[in-house]
């Protein structure tokens, strides 16, 4: 089947390179390319049914306070929920400094924000500003954590050791090859064709669980970290994460 005719999903992380994606389609097959922006990763999969990025996706403001990263950390007890932080809201990130981005945060929200929020403002940015440029996309781009998204895949249990550790990786490995049997294929061929300086190995097991998530809620239903009552920042952009809940055993 052509691209056109045919559904699929892309699981999307942040890198050192830029982003890495990963395509899987209704039939399994699947892609794994590396991008220098976020506007190429679209260029590359245009028709997507949904597109799961680790990257927040709706920013607050004053009138529209994000709540989804309280509900993850719950998710993620006792030991992974550490990796969901705060991100700053939408005035803050489009300030030149990260002291300037704190004063607007204080004054917006009323508290400071993390070194490794500011990390990650450019990435916010780029796909903040591709969803404003292009409406079609709005209710296509959803944000996805990874470890909730592993949890969610493992009876609801966190992943016991820290995502870059060898341990790590072959812990969330393991479950992903259990549940969708191309993904240690998958690794190793992101492991063969990008440099480490570019594309770390957590960063494609991270776009390798968001892809396999979307795959089984493609096929099965997906869900959302605030079911009961969908909140969406000014410009009416969902601050959510979509997930997979496995429940009992399934085809795949």
């Amino acid at each position: 089947m052509s691209e056109n005719s045919q559904k699929y999903i892309v699981g999307i992380d942040g890198c050192k390179f830029g982003w890495i994606a990963i395509k899987i389609d209704a039939d399994t097959q699947v892609s794994v390319t590396k991008h220098s922006n976020f506007i190429s990763v679209i260029k590359e999969y245009p028709k997507a049914e949904k597109y799961l990025v680790d990257m927040v996706v709706g920013l607050a403001d004053e009138s529209h306070p994000r709540e989804v990263e309280k509900l993850a950390r719950q998710k993620l007890k006792p030991n992974r929920g550490s990796s969901v932080f705060t991100p700053p809201c939408r005035a803050a990130v489009y300030e030149k400094t990260y002291e300037m981005a704190k004063e607007k945060n204080k004054s917006i929200l009323g508290k400071s924000f993390s070194i490794q929020a500011w990390n990650i403002v450019p990435k916010i940015k780029e796909v903040d500003e591709f969803i404003l440029k292009n409406e079609e996309y709005k209710n296509r781009i959803f944000e996805a954590h990874p470890e909730v998204c592993f949890a969610s895949l493992n009876n609801q249990t966190p992943m016991i050791f820290k995502k870059k550790e060898k341990k790590g990786i072959i812990e969330r490995i393991n479950l992903l090859q259990s549940i969708f049997p191309k993904s240690s294929q998958i690794f190793e061929k992101g492991s063969t064709i990008f440099l480490k300086k570019e594309v770390m190995p957590d960063d494609t097991t991270d776009a390798l669980v968001l892809a396999v998530t979307g795959y089984l809620g493609m096929k099965y239903g997906f869900s959302y970290i605030e079911p009961k009552e969908i909140k969406k920042d000014i410009y009416g952009i969902e601050m959510n994460m979509i997930f997979f809940e496995k429940k009992g055993s399934f085809k795949n």
